[in-house]
């Protein structure tokens, strides 16, 4: 969770009566609402995207691990003409995973589509067609032998199988992709001599959406402006819904946000959620969005110090004890933490075990509202912090939802978790690429293919934080994350 540095508070003039909060009647439009337990259309990439160049066009030979069908249970579909080889490791790992709490719905899709073509065309140790491009499938009971491997590999561990199905069928001069998305899988089949990549079908097209845009504009169109109208600037028109926008004119500068149609209109300076008032134009922006009730999604991006977590708990101390518009605030944590430690290896109970994951949030209300209020939200059950694994088969209405460390989750995770967002209720995710935990997810999937995929929906909105203002040291250490290692 962020501190609140990078922002400005000011919680003289609330009054913070938190008694007797009523359910205010649902701020989205029926068209906007997303259905419970449908999850928002996502469009994919081919993933042979990338991963041809340099391959010719010729028929290629794809060897899927288990990381694949569990990010997407339809990669199947998703090669085209070429051959796909599911290694009988790979279906044991996905039997072994059914029952998962965050993977286990993956797992089970995985294997229907499976037993599906097992039902239309009989033995999947066959190869079998799929697709309409000509593509094929089958699961491979051979080519297990692990003497084609060097003799650091054969460890004989589901890895170790996984790379000598793809070893020696490239040895019998088939031109080998290994798909994997668990770098130390690619790595180790690149070590290998076997040419490996990431599943591409997840990756964000554009790669550097950030909600915010610069334009230039007349000095009537700044007066109009400032007088509350809204103005055209076509150079912008067509970017999405809920793009933040710093205008220039010779008049002066000002914050505008892109409204439905393409015009923009002002956002105010002194705009402030739970006290809070935005020092950046990013944070301002981020304020305009979370004050918005007609927008149900919410991403916040940047590094840490930039008020991410700050912000979302503000807007939902808000929306819970000033506007009542939801009845109880629900903090999202994933299971990763520093080190990879996940939660069941934890002594304790669960809410000994979720202690060091909730006190991030409690640190951060801390430095906002006094433990009094903190106490008060509590024993009245308007506040929880829980795992995310929490979620699977909810519903969530009269809810301020807030998903924190979103980076480390999963694509399709992500997009479960906001098929349960239910009637009148609103979801901010808190994200930062530069700190992800979990090896499956890159730079460009996960979090930023969500994004990508959503960013035209007026029910969605984004916006990356640049700002920060922790301390010189913490500001160092965060530009130093960010960088690429290479």
């Amino acid at each position: 969770m962020d501190d609140t540095a990078a922002l400005d508070l000011d919680h003289g003039t609330h009054g913070h009566d938190i008694g007797g909060a009523e359910v205010g009647a649902s701020t989205l439009a029926p068209e906007q609402r997303l259905p419970d337990g449908a999850a928002p259309v996502v469009p994919s990439l081919g993933p042979e995207q990338g991963i041809l160049e340099g391959l010719g066009t010729e028929t290629l030979t794809y060897v899927l691990d288990t990381s694949v069908l569990l990010s997407d249970p339809h990669a199947l579909m998703r090669f085209a003409e070429h051959d796909i080889v599911l290694p009988i490791v790979v279906i044991t790992e996905l039997e072994a995973k059914r029952h998962h709490p965050d993977l286990g719905y993956f797992a089970r899709q995985a294997l229907r589509i499976l037993d599906d073509l097992r039902e239309r065309h009989g033995d999947l140790s066959a190869p079998l067609p799929i697709g309409v491009d000509g593509g094929h499938v089958h699961v491979e009971l051979n080519h297990q032998s692990v003497a084609s491997l060097p003799d650091g590999f054969r460890l004989g561990d589901n890895d170790t199988r996984i790379l000598a199905v793809a070893k020696n069928l490239q040895l019998e001069g088939r031109r080998v992709v290994l798909v994997s998305k668990d770098l130390p899988m690619r790595i180790k089949a690149s070590a290998s001599g076997i040419h490996a990549e990431e599943y591409r079908a997840e990756l964000a097209r554009d790669r550097g959406y950030t909600g915010m845009v610069t334009a230039a504009t007349d000095e009537g169109s700044m007066s109009a402006l400032y007088d509350g109208q809204r103005i055209e600037v076509p150079e912008i028109a067509h970017l999405p819904v809920h793009t933040g926008v710093t205008l220039a004119s010779p008049r002066g500068s000002a914050l505008g946000r892109i409204v439905r149609g393409g015009s923009v209109r002002l956002v105010p300076g002194d705009q402030t959620v739970f006290g809070i008032a935005g020092r950046s134009a990013e944070q301002r922006v981020a304020i305009d969005l979370l004050q918005d009730e007609s927008v149900g999604i919410v991403s916040l991006g940047g590094r840490a110090g930039t008020g991410k977590s700050a912000l979302a708990l503000c807007a939902g101390l808000e929306a819970v004890l000033e506007r009542r518009t939801q009845r109880r605030i629900m903090v999202f944590r994933p299971l990763y933490a520093v080190g990879g430690q996940e939660l069941g290896y934890l002594p304790g109970d669960q809410s000994e075990k979720m202690g060091p994951w909730g006190q991030a949030v409690f640190d951060t209300l801390g430095s906002m509202v006094s433990q009094n209020v903190i106490d008060e939200v509590l024993s009245r059950g308007m506040l929880e912090v829980l795992p995310l694994t929490h979620i699977r088969g909810r519903s969530l209405h009269d809810a301020f939802v807030i998903v924190d460390e979103a980076q480390s989750l999963e694509r399709n995770v992500l997009l479960t978790m906001l098929s349960r967002i239910g009637q009148n209720s609103r979801v901010v995710l808190t994200h930062d690429i530069a700190q992800r935990d979990n090896l499956r997810i890159g730079r460009y999937d996960g979090i930023a293919s969500v994004v990508e995929a959503l960013k035209t929906h007026e029910l969605f909105a984004h916006v990356t934080l640049q700002r920060s203002e922790r301390s010189k040291v913490a500001e160092l250490v965060t530009h130093v994350l960010d960088e690429p290692v290479l």
